[in-house]
C-alpha cells in the first residue's frame, strides 16, 4: 500500500494490485492455464471475458499512452466493436522502456526485477551504464558492459516469462525490430523464447505475425509483437505532432488489412489479441529543462552525474549532503520536481512489492527525483546532445503513466 504523502496532483501511482503492465504476464498465464510467478493478474474485468483462449498475442506499441489513444480513437473504430475488454491501466514506475519491458517479460515490478532505469550505476565496475546499449553512459561501443564482466542474462534476477511459460509446454515467440533483436536487453528479455523474428517495417510485422499464426494454428502459444516507431517519433517531435497520429493510424490499418483481414478461420480459433503501450510521453520544451551546470552549489553536493532518467533521476550525493540536497530541491525546485528518499520509494511499494532485487537500493542512489509537468533535469552534456528530444517519459504524470488495454477474440 502506498504511503507517500504530499504527492503532486498531476501524479498517477502505478497500480500493481491489478491494473499495471506488471500484472499482464500473470494474466497471460491464467488465460493459457500456465500459472507464472510474480505479482497477481489484472482485475477480472480486464481479462476474464477472454477465457477459453489457447493462444495469446500481445501487440505492444511503444509509447501508446492513454492520451494518444484517446486522441486517435477513430483509428480503432472498426476494432472497438469487436473488443471483449477495453480499459486503462498504468505503466510501472519509472515509466520507461527498460523497466516496463522487463516487467512485461517477467511479471515482476521494477524493484523486484532490478532494472530500474535507462542508466544504472555499477559500483563494482565503477561505471554508469546505459542499459539499452549495454555500454557506458558516456559512449563506447554497444555491449561494453559485458566486457566489464556484467552478464546480461544474470542482470535480470527473476525468471523470464518465456522460461515460465515454456515449463508448462507453451511455446513463446518474439517479434521485434531486426536492429534490436541481438541487443543485450533483448537477450535478457527473450530468455526461454522458442523463436525470435526480426522485422523491418510495420507491414513486415503483421505479415510475419500472420504467417506465424497460420503455421502454429491449433497449438498453444504466446506471441509478443513489439513496434517502436511511435516512441521514436514522440522523442523527435513531441507526442502532439501530427506524425504520431499518422503512424498510429497506419499501424492499425495494417493490423486490420494484413493480419485480421487475411487470417484463416483455423488461425483465428481460440486466439485472443491484446493491444497496449508501455508508457506515454510528455512534451519537453527547451525552456522547461533544468541544466545542472547552471546550479553549481547543488552540483557540488553530488558525487557523480545522475543515474536513472532525465524525468526520474537517481542522485548519488556526497557523504553528509543528503539532507542538504533534498532541502535544496524542495526549496528551489518544488514546482519542477518531487524528491523521494530511496528507502521510502521501496517501502511504499512505489516500485513494486517485496521481495526486492538484491541490488535495487544501491541502484536508486541517495535521492530519487521525479519531474513535475514538463520539466526535465539534464547535465550540460545532455543539454547539447539531447536537444532534439521534444518528447520524454520516465516520470509519474498521468500522461506518462496511463496506457490503454484492449482485448479481442480473433474468432468472434
Amino acid at each position: 500500500m502506498m504511503t507517500l504523502s504530499n504527492l503532486p496532483a498531476e501524479f498517477t501511482l502505478p497500480d500493481y494490485e491489478g491494473g499495471s503492465l506488471a500484472n499482464v504476464p500473470a494474466t497471460i498465464g491464467r488465460l493459457l492455464d500456465a500459472p507464472v510467478g510474480g505479482i497477481p493478474p489484472l482485475r477480472p474485468s480486464l481479462w476474464q471475458p477472454l477465457r477459453g483462449a489457447k493462444r495469446v498475442v500481445l501487440l505492444l506499441i511503444d509509447s501508446l499512452g492513454w492520451q494518444i489513444f484517446q486522441r486517435e480513437q477513430e483509428a480503432f473504430h472498426e476494432l472497438l466493436p469487436l473488443t471483449a475488454v477495453k480499459g486503462k491501466i498504468t505503466s510501472v514506475f519509472p515509466s520507461t522502456t527498460v523497466a516496463a519491458l522487463s516487467s512485461l517479460w517477467t511479471g515482476y515490478a521494477p524493484a523486484q526485477h532490478g532494472l530500474v532505469g535507462l542508466r544504472m550505476f555499477f559500483p563494482d565496475q565503477a561505471v554508469l551504464g546505459q542499459i539499452l546499449k549495454f555500454s557506458s553512459n558516456f559512449g563506447g561501443r554497444p555491449g561494453l558492459l559485458a566486457d566489464a564482466g556484467i552478464d546480461p542474462e544474470q542482470l535480470l534476477v527473476v525468471p523470464g516469462l518465456g522460461q515460465q511459460l515454456a515449463s508448462y509446454g507453451v511455446p513463446v515467440y518474439s517479434i521485434k525490430g531486426h536492429r534490436i533483436l541481438a541487443t543485450p536487453l533483448s537477450q535478457m528479455l527473450d530468455r526461454g523464447v522458442e523463436t525470435r523474428k526480426g522485422i523491418v517495417s510495420s507491414a513486415d510485422l503483421f505479415t510475419q505475425l500472420r504467417e506465424l499464426l497460420e503455421r502454429t494454428a491449433g497449438s498453444p502459444a504466446y506471441i509478443n509483437a513489439y513496434w517502436s516507431a511511435i516512441d521514436t517519433i514522440c522523442h523527435a517531435y513531441g507526442p502532439s505532432h501530427p506524425s504520431v497520429g499518422a503512424e498510429l493510424r497506419t499501424l492499425i490499418f495494417q493490423l486490420q488489412t494484413e493480419l485480421l483481414g487475411q487470417l484463416s478461420p483455423a488461425a483465428r480459433r481460440d486466439t485472443v489479441l491484446f493491444i497496449t503501450g508501455d508508457h506515454g510521453h510528455v512534451e519537453s520544451p527547451a525552456d522547461q529543462s533544468i541544466n545542472l551546470d547552471d546550479h553549481p552549489d547543488f552540483k557540488q553536493m553530488l558525487l557523480m552525474r545522475p543515474a536513472g532518467e532525465p524525468r526520474t533521476p537517481y542522485l548519488y550525493v556526497r557523504q553528509g549532503h543528503q539532507q542538504s540536497a533534498q532541502e535544496y530541491v524542495e526549496e528551489q525546485w518544488s514546482e519542477a520536481m518531487f524528491a523521494i528518499r530511496p528507502a521510502q520509494a521501496l517501502s511504499s511499494g512505489l516500485m513494486g512489492p517485496e521481495p526486492h532485487a538484491p541490488e535495487v537500493d544501491r541502484r536508486l542512489g541517495d535521492l530519487v527525483l521525479t519531474m513535475r509537468k514538463e520539466h526535465v533535469l539534464l547535465t550540460g552534456q545532455e543539454t547539447s546532445k539531447m536537444a532534439f528530444m521534444r518528447g520524454r517519459h520516465g516520470g509519474m504524470t498521468a500522461t506518462e503513466m496511463e496506457v490503454p488495454w484492449i482485448g479481442l477474440h480473433l474468432d468472434r
